[in-house]
């Protein structure tokens, strides 16, 4: 009987066992991403080689900053950006994948994460 109760917790913790939203794809070599508390808006992206402009606007109540990394190495970053605030950076990308995450504090740790693929 316990493991009957355990059973919808769990399913809710999972999140109903779906799967990760489709990537969004850069348009124009363009994205703009929503940072809220611990979350980015999208958190999965494609896009094609060659430059790309990243957008954020803080749409959250702490401040964030952007950093993407590739095979250990920052390609990208926003220092903190405060809420309501927005701001851009362009930079090259090649094909393969790249993280991109909030430097601050455990935010990654919290959710604030998300992945790009160039292909």
């Amino acid at each position: 009987m316990r493991r009957l109760l355990l059973l919808p917790l769990c399913l809710l913790a999972t999140g109903c066992g779906a799967d990760e939203p489709a990537p969004v794809h850069a348009k124009d070599d363009a994205i703009a991403l929503a940072v809220k508390d611990f979350r980015f808006t999208p958190q999965n992206i494609t896009a094609k080689p060659g430059r790309l402009r990243v957008t954020l606007k803080n749409e959250g109540r702490l401040a964030h900053t952007f950093r993407v990394e590739r095979k250990n190495t920052i390609v990208a970053k926003i220092s903190s950006l405060l809420p309501g605030d927005t701001d851009s950076t362009d930079f090259r990308v090649r094909k393969g994948e790249y993280r991109f995450f909030c430097a601050l504090s455990n935010h990654e740790e919290l959710g604030m994460y998300g992945t790009l693929v160039v292909k």
